[in-house]
């Protein structure tokens, strides 16, 4: 079967370069947001973070950043950030990455500096990662990190958080 090069999001003129049965679905937006379907594949394709419901060490939250004695103190959150809309293909399609900002927060700067170095250092490394959400696959072409890491301080429990931000490039598959 000869394979179609299917447009991604993120890429100029269209195409992935990289042959596959499935397309994009047709208006090129995705079913999730990019802060979800990066806390998916942090968890579930990298191990580098837990599940929430696990109640295990450094759970990823997807937008929300929870406070409270039943909160693991060292923990994370990927928020939906502004992307960057790249270039117009030959067809008109416009190329776009969807950005996202990883938080940490820990009970002191050199354990919080280590986990965002860590887990950062492996997205730096992702390509053609896939992760399924319900009854949707994503492929993420790419994930670049668009920012250095960054303090935002001590909150008034005494714990510090670090930002990273990223731009992607990712896309829905369909069968």
């Amino acid at each position: 079967m000869i394979g179609y090069a299917a447009p991604m999001i993120g890429l100029g003129f269209g195409s992935s370069g990289v042959t596959d049965d499935r397309t994009t679905t047709g208006t090129q937006r995705l079913q999730n947001s990019p802060a979800v379907i990066m806390v998916a594949y942090v968890i579930e394709q990298l191990a580098k973070m837990t599940d929430p419901s696990d109640r295990d060490e450094w759970p990823l939250y997807d937008s929300h950043l929870p406070d409270g004695d039943d909160v693991e103190v060292n923990c994370g959150v990927m928020y939906d950030t502004a992307g960057v809309s790249d270039q117009r293909s030959m067809t008109g399609e416009q190329s776009e990455h969807p950005g996202v900002q990883l938080r940490i927060r820990a009970r002191d700067k050199a354990t919080a500096y280590a986990k965002i170095e860590d887990v950062a250092s492996t997205l730096d490394e992702v390509a053609f990662g896939a992760i399924t959400i319900g009854a949707l696959e994503y492929r993420i072409q790419n994930v670049s990190r668009s920012s250095q890491i960054a303090t935002l301080g001590i909150d008034s429990k005494r714990r510090v958080s670090l930002t990273v931000n990223f731009l992607l490039t990712v896309r829905e598959l369909t069968g």
